[in-house]
Parts: structure tokens; C-alpha cells; sequence
């Protein structure tokens, strides 16, 4: 049996589980190098393990006794950045349920796969949501990336589910200046891996712009000069503001802020909500 007679708390790990399965909190994630599943209940406790058929079996047997309806027909996915994991974006997730939407935090293991994979697997999660017909997602840094590759693979989903809008934060969608100087040392490939290594300004340019309203948020210091002196102009100490500039975006939102914490900046949270029902980050 898969199940467990009583919940166990997990060890963390989470740069080694994928999110295969998000709803009402309840997730069904995958090993990266086992293969082997896991249920996860809404306090991130352990519910199961076996395979993903022996997962969703025990889920969808707690799922009967649970009034799981979805509070909107509008789903909203965040999706963190690299070296990050689900828990980066919960201020965003809490406002964003606050304002009538369904949202979920998405889990990728950000440094041990590459894009493809991430998109392949954020189409797996897609191709089983259950009760809403449109979604939209909110991004962080390399989850903007990710979204990109997704959208351009233009999955199965795509045709139950209408794509509503896309933000990203912090995205290095021309590529990040510090993976062009660093990424082709040993060090930083065994630890961003795949995923991270190839966010550099000769693969990102060459996947395609969003075909959905996208909007783009810039953190800057606001001198002109930026905080990383290894980067030219403006910065958020980890991606130059021209990098995140993406042309046929909706809105821009510029905020004083650092990169490691702009996905929770107050402003952006409230400009990020306003943005997915206006498509303006600002009245």
C-alpha cells in the first residue's frame, strides 16, 4: 500500500521533486532521479509514495471526503526562480487567492533539469487540473523562462484551457549578464546544472515571445549605476534592467528592489493582482 497510516513530515529536498499534480494544496510530486512519487498533504506532510497511478489513487480517496471546488474558474500558477522552490511565492499565493483567484505554488527542481524538462513537466500538471477553463501564471526570475518554453511548446492543454496573462518578475528574458561570465565554469554548471546554465544571452533570445498579454517587473536600485558592478547600468544585483525588457509586453512595472526578494516586495504583489484582472500594473 502506498499509503501511510500516519503522516510523515518530509526532509525538504525540494530542488529533487517536481510538482506533477497541484490542487485545493494537495500535490502529487516526482523524484528527480528515482522516478518514485510522493502525496503531499497542504501542510507539505507525506501522504503516500509509489507510483504517480498509486498517488492519485489515495489522493483522489481523501479528495472524496473534501469540498476541493475551485474558488474561481481562473487559475493562477506561480512559478519560482532558480535555486528557489514553491514556498518563495507564498505572499504572492495569499494575496492572489485573497483577491477571488484559484492559484497553487508550482515546484520545479530548478537546478537539476533543463528547460525542456520543466515545461514538459508543467504540461503533465496542466493536462490534469480539474474545474477551471482558464490559467495564468505569475513568475519569478527563471520561472518567467520556463513559462516561455512552455507556452512555445504549445501543449494539448492549450486547447481546454484559455491562457489569461503572464507576469514575470525579474525575468532575464535577453539573457543574465552573471550566467555569461559565470556560466561556463565548472562550479556554477555543477551547481545551477542545466536549467540555470542556459540562461544566457545566446539561448534566450532565440525562444519565442509570449503569444499571450505578458507584462514584465524590473527591480532596480534607482542611481543609474545598479548594485552589481559587474553588470552594466541598472541591476537588481542579479539581472540588468535591459535584460528584463521584453518588446509587445502589456505594461512594465520598475521598483526599487533586490532581485532575491522582489517576487515579495508589497508593491509588486499588489501590481501583480491588479495586472492579471486589468492588464495594467498601475490605475
Amino acid at each position: 500500500m502506498p499509503e501511510l497510516y500516519f503522516p510523515t513530515p518530509t526532509l525538504g529536498g525540494k530542488q529533487f521533486w517536481a510538482d506533477l499534480m497541484v490542487r485545493g494544496g494537495y500535490r502529487i510530486q516526482e523524484n528527480v532521479y528515482t522516478g518514485r512519487c510522493r502525496l503531499l498533504g497542504t501542510m507539505d506532510e507525506a501522504l503516500a509514495f509509489g507510483s504517480y497511478e498509486e498517488c492519485e489513487a489515495a489522493f483522489a480517496k481523501r479528495a472524496a471526503h473534501l469540498d476541493l471546488t475551485p474558488n474561481s474558474e481562473h487559475l493562477v500558477l506561480t512559478l519560482h526562480g532558480l535555486f528557489r522552490a514553491k514556498d518563495a511565492m507564498l505572499p504572492m499565493l495569499r494575496a492572489l487567492r485573497k483577491d477571488g483567484f484559484e492559484a497553487e505554488t508550482v515546484n520545479y527542481p530548478s537546478t537539476r533539469r533543463t528547460l525542456e524538462q520543466h515545461a514538459e513537466q508543467l504540461e503533465h500538471l496542466l493536462d490534469r487540473v480539474e474545474g477551471v477553463s482558464k490559467v495564468s501564471f505569475v513568475t519569478h526570475s527563471m520561472g518567467g523562462v520556463v513559462a516561455r518554453v512552455l507556452l512555445a511548446r504549445n501543449g494539448a492543454w492549450r486547447k481546454r484551457l484559455e491562457v489569461g496573462r503572464l507576469v514575470m518578475i525579474a525575468t532575464p528574458n535577453k539573457g543574465a549578464e552573471l550566467v555569461d561570465l559565470l556560466g561556463k565554469t565548472w562550479a556554477f554548471q555543477a551547481i545551477a546544472g542545466p536549467g540555470g546554465t542556459a540562461l544566457d544571452s545566446e539561448r534566450l533570445p532565440t525562444i519565442p515571445v509570449p503569444d499571450v498579454p505578458f507584462g514584465t517587473v524590473t527591480g532596480v536600485r534607482g542611481d543609474g549605476a545598479g548594485y552589481n558592478p559587474l553588470i552594466d547600468g541598472e541591476d537588481d544585483m542579479t539581472v540588468s534592467m535591459e535584460s528584463t525588457f521584453l518588446d509587445g509586453a502589456e505594461d512594465e512595472l520598475i521598483v526599487r528592489a533586490i532581485h532575491t526578494f522582489i517576487m515579495q516586495h508589497p508593491l509588486v504583489v499588489r501590481s501583480t493582482v491588479r495586472y492579471l484582472r486589468t492588464g495594467r500594473f498601475t490605475a
